[in-house]
């Protein structure tokens, strides 16, 4: 064992058989016999095939103990490119985060006079669409049933379920949501819905109970009225992509556009108090 971790002498021993070998390959250059052509001529392959072998096994040797510290440090290197990257995708996401938490801030700032919750989305039922989730806060923040959650582009639903240190939520897409809402160019009161259940895939609310000859048009922002006491007023809640009855209160007046993206929803805010006016 200790001749096999012996490099210079492995390598020595390697190179005596190497040159042992071409010097009877090269013995031929004197006068051979016919005997000795025939006999060579019958052995040649088995010398091909011989020197092919031992050129193999002395590669193999070679890549077995010719472990360099350039090597050593080659795979080092591999090693560290790799953390690099681990840690440049998690800067990124930390960015990401960075980012969507700053849009955040400023939705609190320009409605300073709420009280919120931030917490982060950990769960949520199968599909793409966050129609029921759950969030990391609960009676510990704060949080009961029935308060509004927002995010930084819009209205996302209300808090239907609470635990010690989680909640769920509602997302207006769910077919089980409502809540009453106005037009804000022509400020007129109706209500809006999801359609967003099993067997369907429609990421889309239906608005209705306008009043009447409504002058409502696509591109139209729908936002929450403040009546019912669970949504504060003013809060985006999509956009009129389709008219459809203006004149028939019973069914859907327009089809609308969620202003949050429920299919990348990772922070909210869930709304636990205002202030009175004034304060």
């Amino acid at each position: 064992m200790k001749f096999f971790r012996n490099k210079p002498l492995l390598i020595t021993a390697a190179a005596v058989v190497l040159l042992l070998v071409l010097a009877l390959a090269t013995s031929g250059e004197r006068t051979v016999t016919w005997v000795e052509s025939a006999v060579g001529s019958v052995a040649q392959p088995v010398q091909t095939f011989a020197a092919n072998v031992s050129g193999a096994i002395i590669g193999f040797f070679e890549n077995l103990f010719h472990t360099t510290d350039a090597d050593q440090e080659n795979q080092q290197l591999k090693v560290r490119v790799a953390q690099l990257e681990q840690n440049l995708t998690k800067m990124n996401q930390l960015e990401q985060e960075n980012e969507r938490l700053k849009g955040l801030l400023n939705y609190v700032e320009q409605e300073q006079d709420w009280e919120y919750v931030t917490a982060s989305v950990i769960g949520k039922g199968q599909g793409i669409w966050f129609d029921i989730f759950t969030i990391s806060a609960g009676r510990n923040a704060g949080i009961q049933k029935d308060q509004a959650v927002v995010c930084a582009d819009g209205l996302v639903g209300r808090v239907i379920s609470v635990g010690a240190t989680w909640a769920k939520v509602s997302a207006l897409v769910d077919a089980g949501f409502s809540a009453s809402v106005m037009v804000e160019r022509t400020r007129d009161n109706g209500m809006i819905s999801g359609m967003l259940e099993a067997g369907n895939n429609i990421n889309t609310l239906k608005l209705y109970y306008l009043p009447s000859g409504s002058d409502l048009v696509p591109g139209d922002t729908i936002v929450t009225n403040g009546l019912g006491g669970v949504f504060p007023k003013g809060i985006v809640a999509g956009t009129v992509t389709e008219v459809t009855r203006q004149s028939d209160t019973t069914n859907s007046n327009a089809l609308v556009e969620p202003a949050v993206d429920f299919t990348r929803l990772e922070e909210v805010m869930v709304i636990v108090s205002r202030q009175p006016e004034g304060e």
